[in-house]
């Protein structure tokens, strides 16, 4: 096992030496304008494909709609909590800008693209950007998911047998503890703190959910059934292949119906409302933090001098 650890490690050590990856830290700035160009034409070719979300998003009220975006946006700050969680995990540090601007990347690159495509980005910018090694990115991305798991499948039976989710929960914590004491002393908050971050995600999707319910079809969605509507739909994440698990978040929730009572119709409506609200939620933050990056990357500080163009912009500082 060592002797192949050493030969990926080579290898990799080969492929970051090459001309290619040499090519692109060269051009790195106007690949990265490249890059956010190209993602803002794609999600603006997507809403103008699909212009009726637009106005299926508008149907479901202001109210609805504030409460959502405020609840999306502590989703979004409960990611970036886990990625600096996972950064330090890997006892490597990155900016505070810096890590906001990968983790609202790499959220529209996991909803866009296929499987979960967000982990692979981080792990590819931080491998580049802070040496932080793809084994110890994997661990600690393992450590979210199994927290994750635990959680949604515990919740998944709150309604109908709620020992059985004490008993999960309970394993989850075992499970996290044992991790985190076996990871290290420098790694056991981290561990700890990645796993209450994802508890809190976890719920911070069931209070969307619950909107969403609430607003497609009339109040009546207690928080237990979001509970468990949420986790359903979570759980669908694992095995997704499509943008925003299109198919096969509806799938898991038809399958658990009888856990959460939602109706399919509802599931329905839900879904729609849900995904056409979050692509324009990603597209607005992508666009605010597109502008803050493109104004930081050319932003010459007052003291750089003539020979200060290197660090224009620089998320270290």
């Amino acid at each position: 096992m060592h002797e192949r650890l050493e030969r990926l490690r080579a290898a990799a050590g080969r492929v970051g030496a090459s001309a290619p990856v040499a090519w692109v830290r060269r051009h790195r700035r106007p690949l990265a304008i490249a890059v956010l160009v190209l993602v803002a034409a794609f999600i603006a070719v997507y809403v103008a494909v699909r212009p009726e979300i637009v106005g299926q998003v508008l149907a479901v009220g202001p109210v609805a709609l504030a409460t959502l975006a405020g609840l999306y946006a502590l989703v979004i700050l409960s990611h970036w909590a886990v990625l600096e969680l996972t950064v330090r995990w890997c006892e490597a540090r990155i900016g505070v800008r810096e890590g906001f601007l990968l983790t609202v990347y790499s959220t529209v690159a996991n909803f866009f693209g296929p499987l979960q495509s967000g982990p692979g980005v981080r792990a590819a910018y931080l491998k580049a950007r802070t040496g932080v090694r793809l084994r110890d990115f994997t661990m600690a991305t393992l450590v979210y998911y199994a927290a994750f798991g635990a959680v949604n499948a515990s919740l998944l039976f709150v309604r109908t047998l709620p020992w059985l989710t004490a008993l999960g929960l309970v394993l989850g914590v075992s499970l996290v503890a044992a991790i985190a004491w076996r990871s290290g002393a420098g790694r056991r908050v981290a561990t700890a703190g990645i796993a209450i971050a994802t508890a809190i995600q976890c719920l911070l999707m069931a209070a969307v959910y619950h909107v969403e319910l609430n607003a497609v079809a009339g109040p009546g969605a207690d928080p237990l059934q979001s509970l468990v509507y949420s986790a359903s739909a979570n759980l669908s994440l694992f095995v997704s292949i499509t943008p925003g698990a299109i198919g096969f978040r509806e799938a898991f929730l038809g399958f658990a119906q009888s856990l959460h009572g939602v109706g399919f119709d509802a599931i329905i409506a839900a879904g729609i409302v849900d995904r056409a609200f979050y692509v324009l939620f990603l597209g607005v933050l992508f666009l605010v933090s597109s502008a803050l990056n493109l104004r930081a990357m050319f932003s010459v500080r007052p003291d750089a001098g003539e020979g200060g163009a290197e660090r224009v912009g620089d998320p270290r500082e």
